[in-house]
C-alpha cells in the first residue's frame, strides 16, 4: 500500500507540472518533466535507493524553472509536494523493509502517515488558496483537487479497517 501511495503521488505530481508546462506550451520542458517520473518510476520498480532522491532534486529543479517561467503556482506547487511526498513514501518502505523484528511498524505507519496527512492538506489547502488569490482556480484544479480528496478518503478507510 505503501508503495502504491509513492507510484500515486509521484504521477499526480509528474502530471501536473507536465500539465502546467504543457498549456505554457513549453514541450521541452514538459518532456523532461515525464523523462524524470519515468525514471524515477523504473528506479523504484527497481528498488535502486538513490533514485527517489536524484527524482525529488530533478522535479525540485523542474517545478522553480517553471515558476522562474510563470507557470501557475498551484500546479508547480502541487507538483513539488507530490514529488516530496512520493520521495517519503519510498523512505517509509525502506525504513520498514529494515525494520527490527520487535519494532511496532504499525505505530510508526500510524504517527508516520498522520504527519503526512497533515502536510499535505496544508500544502493543497495553501496551494487553492494561492490558485484563488491568483484567480487561476480552473476545472483541472477542482478535478485535481477531488483525485488527491477521494485518494486520501480512500486510504482512510482502509487504515480504519485494518485496524479493526
Amino acid at each position: 500500500m505503501i508503495l502504491f501511495g509513492a507510484y500515486f503521488n509521484l504521477w499526480m505530481g509528474t502530471l501536473a507540472l507536465a500539465w502546467a508546462y504543457g498549456q505554457a506550451d513549453l514541450s521541452k520542458y514538459l518532456w523532461g518533466v515525464l523523462g524524470v517520473g519515468a525514471l524515477w518510476t523504473w528506479g523504484l520498480l527497481q528498488n535502486k535507493n538513490w533514485i527517489p532522491g536524484l527524482g525529488l532534486i530533478l522535479l525540485t529543479l523542474l517545478a522553480a524553472a517553471g515558476l522562474y517561467q510563470s507557470l501557475p503556482f498551484g500546479w508547480v506547487f502541487a507538483a513539488a509536494l507530490s514529488g516530496l511526498i512520493s520521495y517519503d513514501l519510498s523512505n517509509l518502505s525502506l525504513r520498514l523493509r529494515y525494520a527490527a523484528k520487535n519494532e511496532d511498524t504499525h505505530l510508526l505507519q500510524r504517527v508516520h502517515f498522520t504527519r503526512l496527512g497533515i502536510m499535505t492538506l496544508l500544502g493543497l489547502i495553501l496551494s487553492t488558496v494561492a490558485m484563488l488569490w491568483q484567480a487561476n482556480f480552473t476545472f483541472e484544479w477542482a478535478i485535481f483537487l477531488m483525485l488527491a480528496g477521494v485518494w486520501g478518503v480512500s486510504l482512510l478507510v482502509g487504515w480504519v479497517r485494518q485496524s479493526e
